[in-house]
């Protein structure tokens, strides 16, 4: 096996650790084989500088939106562009979440990472992530919902409403 090989299975190892570290909630687990250096962009524009504080909001937001339920991902690389000690990183990601509430969502997302070799080993300097907010099917739902209730409360008023005008106008 050459040397690029090698350096694709050891991503490719990583990449493992990674999707069962989010479907297990233990992304703590990811920790060895992150950068001092870390950094990270998440589909929500929310920039992270270390990964501590980054794993302190994924177990917030773990919490908030999926509680018991349950979230999986499966990367979709790209051929990795290695430039050095460089190793350039992109693709897809197949979710599949479901929510506290037992509603299941499925939706892509794309994914870039920078991961930096020291003596041998690969670990995450930057990563990326992003969603297409028109088409999230989260936010979807919850306009939907939205949308629902807006109509049941403005039919309502306009009962009240026409209700109490028949009411004065005939007394």
């Amino acid at each position: 096996m050459d040397k690029i090989e090698q350096n694709r299975e050891s991503l490719r190892a990583i990449q493992q650790v990674f999707q069962s570290a989010v479907e297990n909630n233990s992304i703590g687990d990811m920790r060895t084989h992150i950068d001092p250096n870390f950094s990270f962009v998440s589909f929500t524009d929310k920039s992270f500088e270390n990964f501590d504080d980054f794993e302190k909001q994924w177990n917030i937001t773990r919490a908030e939106m999926i509680g018991n339920g349950k979230f999986t991902t499966e990367l979709n690389p790209e051929p990795t562009v290695f430039i050095g000690d460089i190793a350039v990183c992109k693709g897809n990601a197949s979710n599949h979440m479901t929510d506290k509430q037992g509603k299941s969502y499925e939706y892509s997302s794309n994914w870039t990472v920078i991961f930096k070799q020291n003596d041998g080993i690969w670990k995450v300097l930057r990563a990326h992530n992003s969603l297409d907010p028109f088409a999230n099917p989260m936010l979807k739902s919850r306009v939907k919902s939205l949308i629902i209730k807006s109509c049941a409360v403005a039919f309502i008023l306009g009962g009240i409403a026409c209700s109490l005008a028949t009411y004065l106008l005939t007394r």
